[in-house]
């Protein structure tokens, strides 16, 4: 967790408001059915355009049925985007906060720890629109399950919440917290003893490897303090805009990790971590996914990298390759994750 300065506003729940977040997510959702009709509709007669416009009985002259058509598709397109939008900004007002650590309570919970600085790409939503999809596809898969309606922290709560509870410390200063796991904030000056007591209790410490100061603190707390099976380090893919030959945020953390160990004098050695497996197929590589891999702990801390490589198999649209590589590769590492829990 690392914190930033705080700006002086009021705590996100003092400016929460439950009802007009239900009524926001509601309205979302009617905008993003009405837009999913419109989108089909569209779509269909854009694949029986051709019997539509040599048929001698259309009702409409050419131009105005490719008018009509364009405007619902962009219609339906705008309908769906405001409708996410609006969604996600209502589940912002419904996100459950925590006064107080003793709120998590004593059933299990996972604790998912990552870098401030990440929540500003986390939060955004995928692309609604399958590009390798036809449109009639592309309209028919985007129901309000689809997972590109969600932001990321929503599906890594989801993923894990067959363990327990998702929850995750808030960022200092937002004015409303992201959608996802239940938030806890803390003061910038006292924070350390509370997330190692949250450490100590959860049934499942999630980390997203960064080099900061404040996630290598929690590295080496949990490192300190848990069995090996209660850490799962999570591994995201680097911004396009980072330099080709720079290293990598996780190879960072990899080198960071034995001089905060050293720092800290923890008497165990630091996990040796693994280096990132390649891609399997890397010319076949068209959008990583939002998540490059996870490491788990084994005894004495011996490391498995399992990387998510959509490369391993083909599928026409990406909402195939998504569901096959959570069949094939996210599933059965989650079971094994389960099976070592206790």
């Amino acid at each position: 967790m690392d914190t930033s300065a705080q700006d002086g506003r009021p705590a996100p729940g003092r400016i929460q408001r439950s009802a007009a977040g239900r009524a926001l997510r509601l309205l979302g959702f009617v905008l993003q059915v009405a837009g999913s009709l419109l989108v089909l509709v569209a779509a269909t007669r854009t694949l029986t355009s051709g019997v539509m416009l040599r048929s001698p009985y259309r009702s409409l002259p050419v131009w105005q049925t490719l008018l009509v058509t364009a405007g619902m598709l962009c219609t339906g397109g705008a309908a769906l985007y405001a409708g996410r939008r609006l969604s996600r900004h209502g589940r912002r007002h419904t996100t459950r906060i925590l006064g107080s650590p003793d709120e998590a309570g004593p059933e299990p919970f996972v604790l998912y720890l990552r870098p401030f600085a990440e929540d500003r790409n986390t939060f955004q939503q995928g692309p609604a629109f399958d590009p390798a999809a036809s449109a009639l596809n592309t309209a028919l898969l985007l129901g309000l399950d689809n997972p590109g309606s969600r932001t990321f922290e929503e599906r890594i709560a989801r993923t894990f919440r067959r363990f327990g509870r998702v929850i995750a410390v808030g960022q200092p200063g937002e004015r409303l917290p992201l959608p996802g796991a239940d938030k806890l904030y803390l003061p910038l000056n006292d924070w350390q003893p509370v997330v190692s007591d949250l450490i100590h209790r959860a049934r499942l410490v999630v980390l997203v490897a960064g080099p900061g100061p404040g996630t290598l603190w929690e590295f080496t707390e949990a490192v300190r303090l848990l069995p090996p099976a209660r850490l799962v380090l999570l591994v995201l893919p680097d911004a396009v805009t980072s330099p080709p030959d720079s290293p990598t945020t996780y190879d960072r953390f990899r080198q960071a990790v034995p001089p905060a160990f050293a720092a800290r004098a923890v008497s165990d050695p630091p996990p040796r971590l693994p280096e990132c497996p390649p891609l399997r197929h890397p010319d076949r590589m068209r959008r990583e996914p939002s998540i490059r891999g996870f490491v788990r702990f084994g005894p004495a801390w011996t490391p498995e990298f399992v990387r998510l490589d959509p490369t391993a198999f083909r599928r026409r649209t990406e909402l195939g390759v998504v569901r096959r590589l959570t069949r094939t590769q996210l599933e059965p590492f989650l079971t094994r994750v389960q099976r070592t829990l206790p």
